[in-house]
């Protein structure tokens, strides 16, 4: 990276800092009206991450496609276009928002680039009660779906949604959820997009 690169990076983590100083918090999430934001140290990560596909000329919809989907690179780049039809991934997310720690992130991300909301919530319910069922009603989990409006897209070439989950023992919850998702062939491998 750059020095423009370094400082650009630099300045866009000082003004989240000074911009917004805590975490997200439930009710914020509730009420539908919340802005996204990042911890200082997740916000570096997700933009050097950003900046790293920057620098081998692969787009966050091509990672996603590799990693989440699990498709070749050949294969990612003819579907980056959004024409491929795949089953939907629900997995951890990576680069978490900054949220309360009794609230786990996780990502529906359907193939398509049609980011009609009635879609992607009822896409979220239906892989949560897939493929976590069990977990819903052992930990009595609340649940709400969010879908960032066009200017807070980073993979906007993909459709997808933030689920946030919240329960009692959100880090055994956590770790559950993680080892379904990976078990089954929607898994997340870790270091991945």
């Amino acid at each position: 990276m750059g020095a423009i690169g370094v400082c650009s990076l630099l300045l866009k983590v000082l003004l989240s800092m000074v911009t917004y100083s805590g975490v997200i918090t439930w009710e914020e999430i509730q009420s539908g009206h919340f802005d996204t934001r990042r911890s200082p140290v997740q916000l570096v990560a997700y933009l050097g991450y950003l900046s790293q596909l920057k620098l081998i000329r692969k787009s966050p919809e091509t990672a996603v496609l590799e990693n989440v989907f699990k498709l070749s690179d050949q294969r990612a780049l003819e579907c980056s276009a959004g024409h491929c039809a795949l089953e939907s991934r629900l997995v951890l997310n990576r680069f978490p928002y900054w949220l309360e720690d009794d609230v786990v992130h996780l990502l529906l991300f359907m193939s398509s680039r049609d980011w009609h909301e009635q879609s992607l919530h009822e896409e979220s319910n239906r892989l949560l009660q897939k493929n976590l069922g069990e977990l819903l009603s052992r930990y009595s989990l609340e649940w709400k779906i969010h879908v960032n409006p066009p200017h807070k897209r980073t993979v906007a070439g993909l459709a997808h949604a933030h689920i946030f989950l919240r329960s009692v023992n959100s880090k055994e919850m956590a770790d559950q959820i993680g080892q379904i998702l990976q078990s089954g062939q929607s898994g997340w491998e870790l270091g991945s997009f």
